[in-house]
């Protein structure tokens, strides 16, 4: 009797893609460290990220100008020496001034607080940011560490499905159909996990320049039901969005803008400085100990709207501030209320993932029953899969609005990064 040819024979090298692909994921995680602890990530970046070493730079010379703003009413020491066609041997004069009323002056001086907080308020501003970048690399690579967890699983089911149309056909109860439906599903679900392998060693080169490590330190795995009871922590009185960086860092900026109102009336005002001066010519000795005062003499149409624009600064940089309150406070509610919502919908999520699986087996042995087609046991798995990738959808938006919300309600990013840690649980199912 001529052998039947057997499709399913065709993807035995595919089968064994996904043993090996099984084989080196598994080792593979296997020889990274568990470091369950997303706030260790986070303080590795802050050693090693580049961007962040900026803003480190960026802070201490905003800090520096700070300080250097504090010493603008010490007094200055002048030294000349020379001498002017009419005088036979040279001059020498010394002169200290010491500041008394000067309008840019104390605008500069003035601007000392409000420059060390504008430093700060932006440090603080990239701190968040760097939370941010970190919470979305360990994301990733946890949501492509699941992704290929359940198209490995999805191929073996639909390989396994194939297998069975297989033996149907043989015995003559079954289409050719039937087992091609299972083998180009079985194929996508292969495919999907190639690419995934692409994006995974994309995602570890981002990791490895965040943290500055040579492996992945993340092993953990979503905590659905944990994640279907979540609520929020109450916050602190203090924690509010008036206190988020992007706030105080608008409002230092409204603060630059009334001092440059104040600089611009500095064209309209005398300058008094005292003086000591000391003077030796060929005349002899010259001792002054006085006032110097100097007095604009005339209002010019430049000045005048200089101080026009500052002005319409002011407005902008007020304007500015009221924008951003409001941004911070819309984005505390929505981002809250969409917490709220999400978690309700992981219990739904968790419940329609249960159901389908427990179809899926329910369908698999109604086919072995002869009770329903092949195609309906192939529905059955992809319907299930799909509703796991929705679910694994959810919980990482569910994570990423959570971490959002902390940090518009000004929670310092280690704290928030920590309970947001909270919807993932340690992958002791692939420890070694």
């Amino acid at each position: 009797m001529k052998k039947r040819y057997s499709p399913v024979d065709a993807c035995a090298a595919i089968r064994g893609c996904i043993h090996a692909g099984l084989c080196a994921m598994f080792l593979g995680l296997a020889t990274h460290t568990l470091a369950n602890d997303f706030v260790k990530t986070l303080e590795l970046a802050y050693q090693n990220d580049r961007s962040f070493q900026t803003a480190k730079s960026e802070r201490d010379l905003g800090v520096q100008e700070s300080d250097r703003a504090a010493l603008v009413y010490l007094p200055s020491l002048s030294f000349e020496r020379g001498r002017s066609p009419f005088e036979a041997k040279d001059r020498t004069t010394t002169q200290i001034t010491q500041p008394l009323l000067d309008i840019d002056r104390y605008a500069t001086y003035q601007e000392m607080t409000d420059k060390r907080n504008y430093a700060l308020a932006t440090f603080a501003v990239k701190e968040l940011d760097l939370a941010r970048k970190v919470f979305k690399v360990i994301s990733n690579l946890v949501h492509l560490k699941e992704m290929q967890v359940l198209a490995l699983s999805e191929a073996k089911d639909l390989e396994r499905q194939a297998q069975r149309a297989m033996r149907r056909l043989e015995l003559g109860n079954g289409t050719s159909m039937d087992v091609t439906t299972a083998q180009v599903q079985h194929a996508q679900a292969l495919a999907r996990y190639q690419s995934l392998q692409a994006e995974m060693g994309q995602a570890e080169q981002k990791y490895f320049s965040l943290t500055a490590q040579t492996t992945v330190l993340i092993r953990v795995r979503p905590d659905y039901e944990s994640a279907s009871g979540f609520t929020m922590p109450s916050f602190e009185a203090a924690q509010e969005f008036q206190n988020n960086p992007l706030v105080l860092q608008a409002r230092a900026q409204l603060e630059f803008a009334k001092l440059g109102l104040i600089r611009s009336k500095s064209a309209f005002m005398p300058v008094v400085n005292a003086v000591i001066r000391n003077t030796y010519s060929n005349a002899g000795r010259d001792n002054y100990m006085g006032m110097h005062i100097s007095t604009p003499m005339g209002i010019s149409a430049y000045s005048l709207s200089a101080k026009q624009k500052a002005e319409l600064e002011v407005q902008k940089a007020q304007a500015m501030l009221d924008e951003v309150l409001e941004q911070s406070r819309l984005e505390e509610v929505s981002s809250g209320f969409a917490v709220k919502a999400y978690a309700r919908e992981m219990a739904y999520r968790n419940t329609a993932v249960r159901v389908s699986q427990a179809t899926v087996a329910t369908t698999e042995k109604a086919y072995a029953a002869g009770l329903v087609r092949a195609n309906d046991v192939v529905a059955a798995i992809l319907a299930s899969f799909d509703v796991q990738r929705q679910r694994l959808n959810l919980i990482m938006n569910l994570a990423d609005l959570t971490l959002n919300h902390q940090i518009i309600r000004s929670v310092p990013p280690q704290q928030a990064i920590s309970l947001v840690q909270t919807f993932f649980v340690a992958d002791t199912s692939r420890s070694p």
